[in-house]
């Protein structure tokens, strides 16, 4: 296998010779073989460091070179250079059946190498998190090779072809300008990763269900198995999110008088809230079916299945006055709880106009009789009443009501906990349900991320910091778990 190395051969080779017993933890010489190449591609061609995806791919070799998990991530990052560089001629369904078979192959790829719960391990990646990392392994590299050709020019000294030693000068040169250069085009590569890799998660995702598992998507009629057949299927019907403009997930198309435009993606089920009830309707738009993006699908949580939701306190978020939110609502995220303010909010889509945070409720189903929700994927948002902020979506999403015993004790659970601003937990007797109603403490989580401009004179103000939202009437908006 040639890879990346098979350009500019010659000082090309001598120089990855020298460098590959230097390269801390680099076993595979066809990575270390790579680097180099593309490190000289860059260098020589001015154009070339100009291009995100050609950092890309430096991102992703360089990713070799990261102690222990290193080796596994750019076996994953090589998988998502090639899908979405094919990906890039396809449209419509070629494109989304192609970005399936995309995520199937990634999965292989991890269970090949023992991964252990392969689907979980991807959802939880982010390219973002090893960024650090990248920028110093990089650092080492170029430096590396700087001192490689300035005790080659040392050594060999009169004795060095002209040409050869002006081609070393060149290199040297060009090393401290990649070094310059890379502080801002590794973390826009790393971001074109993440955006990418959020995509092919969303295919694993696909209905609250990963792809690699054979099964399981009960409905109100019955149960029903959904094969990878079955989802393909729904690749080929356009119900997978898709990406809009701006780079997030799409909302969903959800005009009241205009059914046909959205019953392929979701239609109300006996025993199921029903989220195009023309009482719930806004205007001319059903906001619960628009909060989603792509298939919505009627399903039990599953016997083990976590999920969260977030709430606070009233206060005001940049001179807007934001209403008190509930722990005891119908909007839930899906999967363990977000460790912080940055990893919930953006994959939520939670605006600040939507409910202050500053505290979760999180939840565990047991036995098979977990709440009727409808499943999907979070839509993008964009602020109104605070103008400026934009959160992508991404993550997944429930709506669901407990039993109305349940919702009345964890508010009042959840206003008992921003009283003395500790944390509390309670099993429901009737369910066997476990619940935790804690501060986040999340000192970033109100008025400060995903604005492009901060609006006006701020106020960041203090609310004990949670994690998601509070669906009123007003605001339907979805959580979800990142």
């Amino acid at each position: 296998m040639q890879g990346a190395f098979n350009e500019k051969a010659s000082l090309s080779q001598i120089l990855v010779d020298a460098v590959i017993g230097m390269i801390p933890l680099v076993g595979d010489v066809t990575a270390a073989r790579d680097i180099i190449a593309v490190v000289i591609r860059l260098i020589d061609d001015p154009e070339a460091r100009e291009r995100v995806w050609e950092w890309v791919l430096l991102v992703v070799l360089v990713l070799a070179l990261v102690p222990v998990i290193g080796g596994v991530i750019k076996g994953v990052g090589r998988i998502l250079c090639k899908v979405f560089k094919a990906a890039a001629e396809l449209r419509g369904a070629a494109r989304a059946a192609h970005l399936l078979q995309g995520a199937k192959d990634i999965i292989a790829f991890l269970n090949r190498i023992g991964t252990r719960n392969a689907e979980a391990w991807l959802l939880r990646l982010k390219f973002a998190d090893y960024q650090a990392q990248i920028m110093e392994r990089f650092a080492a590299l170029t430096n590396t090779l700087a001192s490689v050709l300035r005790k080659a020019n040392a050594r060999l000294g009169a004795l060095m072809p002209k040409m050869l030693a002006q081609r070393i000068k060149e290199l040297i040169g060009g090393l401290g300008t990649l070094r310059t250069t890379a502080e801002q085009m590794i973390p826009k590569a790393i971001k074109e990763l993440d955006q990418n890799l959020r995509e092919l998660q969303a295919y694993v995702r696909s209905g609250g269900e990963t792809t690699s598992r054979v099964a399981l998507h009960r409905v109100a009629t019955g149960e029903r198995v959904i094969t990878r057949a079955d989802e393909a299927r729904l690749v080929e019907d356009g119900v997978l999110p898709v990406r809009s403009s701006r780079g997030g997930f799409k909302q969903n198309p959800a005009l009241v008088k205009r059914p046909e435009q959205w019953e392929h993606l979701y239609k109300h089920e006996d025993g199921y809230p029903n989220l195009a009830d023309p009482a719930r309707a806004e205007g001319e738009f059903h906001q619960a079916v628009q909060a989603y993006s792509g298939k919505m699908i009627n399903r039990r949580l599953h016997d083990g299945e976590y999920f969260f939701r977030a709430f606070g306190e009233e206060g005001v978020t940049h001179d807007l006055k934001i209403r008190e939110s509930f722990a005891g609502g119908a909007w839930w995220g899906i999967g363990e709880a977000p460790k912080s303010a940055q990893e919930w909010r953006p994959p939520t889509a939670v605006l600040d106009e939507f409910n202050r945070n500053g505290f979760i409720v999180t939840g565990q189903v047991v036995g098979e009789n977990g709440p009727k929700a409808v499943v999907g994927t979070v839509a993008e948002q964009a602020g109104k009443k605070l103008p400026g902020q934009y959160l992508p979506g991404g993550a997944t999403q429930a709506f669901f009501f407990l039993d109305k015993p349940v919702a009345e004790q964890l508010t009042a659970l959840g206003k008992l906990a921003i009283k003395d601003n500790k944390p509390f937990t309670w099993i429901d007797p009737a369910s066997g349900m476990s619940f935790e109603v804690k501060p986040t403490g999340w000192k970033d989580v109100n008025g400060i991320i995903g604005y492009f401009h901060t609006p006006g004179p701020t106020s960041v103000t203090t609310v004990r910091l949670a994690e998601r939202e509070q669906a009123t009437k007003e605001h339907r908006q979805v959580v979800v778990s990142p």
